[in-house]
């Protein structure tokens, strides 16, 4: 072959390595082959494993890396083989100064100069920017789910594993921060980089993770990792306890929508760990578990479709004039006037399928609205909405929609946010909520003051009124330090112009107290138990309180 022949193919391969490096920033690039050896290197390698260009080619990529981060490596390159990339990894390299290098490793697979896998490398950096991110259990079931849809057509089989990583908690809480990051950055990255696609992997609450991945990964393998870096890492050598749960994702029995729904509530309650679920039951029940949420789901569906609930109102009145201003629409369901239907609709928003109840109330009480217009009287009635249903993006177009319908004035409908199911995407919410303000509804935050989130939601959300729990209002008339707090929060709504209602009030004392204390408004037995009927309602003979002299 001439010297011109070799330069043009030379050329024409370097052009091809950074065509490839060009669409990623790297601190260097490696070249793999199909035996992980390296056959091209550039950008600041020798500053990372202290050996310059020349010195790496024909070397085992692995060689490189510590032992104990290699089968990292190992899960990265083949899925990048199968899918065409993989990354982030987290790895350490060794170094000629005895110090391993912390990297963070992209790579991606190219079927030129033979097949190759081209990796950037980066620093790594103890922060908590630099921490692998995980899918959350909403986005983690989705992903599962897609696997399944996959895997019964037969595109592609899927599983999906539990780790239960029993006491990371308290290794990091025993770890500095930037040394507790890096441990969990490493961790997120094991799992991640089994993951099918590199991407299917979530983060399930308290030391609780969740990987959807090819049948041939190796979890014990996995696991393994993950306990001997803790126990490194762990200032006591405790270290912690694994426990994992498989499920194979191309059962048949696993289908459709109500599948996925079933496949979030059973998540769902694997993360909050509540009661004595645990990892072993997702494990040895996983289908009846299955079956009878699916069953649930059905039923409420059902339930729904055949109007089977009934709103019930309750009024809010004025503590200074005790008229009421509006009222509370509550759900009962079964012809049930009693029962709170607490359990139900906490399933609802777990299962993921509130915001059908959510639309269909609202309809239930616009229509009744409508009819109070016809017979030219006015009333003011509030609705309740899951945080859960404010995030999800059809439910506002659907809303929106049957608000296009609603003939009288806007300000007979208000909308009360449930804080029942935590509202993850604040500013997502917060321009939901804007929204219906805009077309004239007030908006307001139920439950408010029961959660550690309360002022971080009034801080991010526009909303008109506030309503403070009834159990916080009850600890309040308890001691002086909780007067001053429901001063605190009065005074703040003040300033901020937003209204306040206080709910489970029961008699004169606690309604005396929230008068005296600034609140606006009063919810409660005191004043009305919720009725199906409120056309010849009267409230319960009261007297006002007067006004301060």
């Amino acid at each position: 072959m001439s010297k011109v022949e070799t330069s043009s193919e030379d050329m024409r391969k370097d052009r091809d390595r950074f065509v490839a490096f060009a669409f990623s920033a790297a601190d260097a690039f490696v070249e793999l082959d199909g035996k992980q050896k390296v056959r091209y290197a550039t950008g600041a390698i020798k500053s990372l494993t202290g050996k310059d260009e020349k010195t790496l080619i024909g070397r085992n990529f692995l060689d490189l890396i510590l032992l104990e981060d290699r089968p990292i490596m190992v899960a990265g390159c083949d899925l990048a083989a199968k899918q065409g990339r993989c990354g982030p990894l987290r790895l350490h390299l060794k170094h000629n100064s005895g110090k391993p290098m912390r990297l963070e490793v992209r790579g991606t697979y190219l079927p030129i100069n033979g097949g190759g896998l081209f990796l950037s490398l980066n620093r790594g950096r103890a922060n908590s920017a630099g921490v692998t991110k995980l899918m959350d259990t909403t986005g983690f079931a989705d992903a599962a789910y897609q696997a399944i849809k996959a895997s019964s057509q037969g595109d592609r089989p899927a599983v999906m594993t539990m780790l239960d990583l029993e006491g990371l908690s308290a290794v990091m809480e025993r770890m500095g921060a930037g040394d507790a990051t890096n441990l969990m950055s490493d961790i997120n990255a094991y799992i991640q980089a089994r993951a099918v696609g590199g991407e299917t992997a979530g983060s399930l609450g308290k030391d609780k993770f969740g990987v959807v991945h090819d049948p041939d990964v190796d979890i014990p393998q996995l696991g393994q990792t993950i306990i001997d870096r803790v126990l490194q890492a762990d200032p006591e050598g405790e270290g912690i306890k694994l426990h994992t749960a498989s499920i194979d994702l191309g059962d048949e029995t696993l289908s459709d929508f109500d599948d996925a729904k079933a496949l979030l509530y059973t998540l769902n309650k694997f993360s909050e760990g509540r009661g004595q679920f645990t990892i072993n039951d997702l494990q040895q029940g996983s289908k009846s578990l299955l079956d009878e949420t699916r069953a649930k789901i059905l039923s409420f569906k059902n339930m729904i479709t055949a109007g089977d609930f009934q709103p019930h109102y309750q009024p809010i009145v004025g503590l200074s004039s005790r008229d009421v201003h509006h009222y509370e629409a509550l759900a009962r369901f079964g012809g049930k006037t009693e029962e709170s239907p607490f359990e139900l609709l906490s399933f609802a928003e777990e299962a993921g399928i509130i915001m059908d109840f959510d639309l269909a109330m609202c309809g239930r009480v616009m229509q009744f609205l409508e009819t109070i217009k016809a017979q030219k009287r006015e009333l003011c009635i509030a609705v309740n909405l899951s945080g859960r249903s404010l995030e999800t993006p059809i439910f506002l177009n659907k809303l929106i929609q049957l608000l296009g319908n609603f003939s009288p004035p806007r300000s007979w409908l208000q909308f009360e946010i449930t804080e029942s199911s935590t509202i993850h995407d604040l500013e997502t919410t917060n321009n939901f909520l804007c929204a219906l303000r805009e077309l004239g509804h007030a908006v307001g935050l139920d439950d408010f003051g029961s959660g550690s989130a309360a002022f971080q939601y009034l801080r991010a959300l526009e909303v008109d009124f506030v309503k403070i729990d009834g159990a916080y209002v009850r600890e309040a008339q308890a001691s002086d330090k909780g007067k001053a707090f429901m001063r605190s929060i009065v005074s703040l709504c003040i300033d901020l112009k937003i209204e306040t209602v206080g709910e489970m009030v029961e008699d004169e004392e606690s309604a005396t107290f929230l008068y005296e204390t600034g609140v606006n408004f009063a919810q409660g037995y005191l004043f009305g138990r919720p009725t199906k009927d409120i056309a010849g309602w009267r409230p319960n003979e009261s007297r006002p309180i007067a006004a301060a002299s």
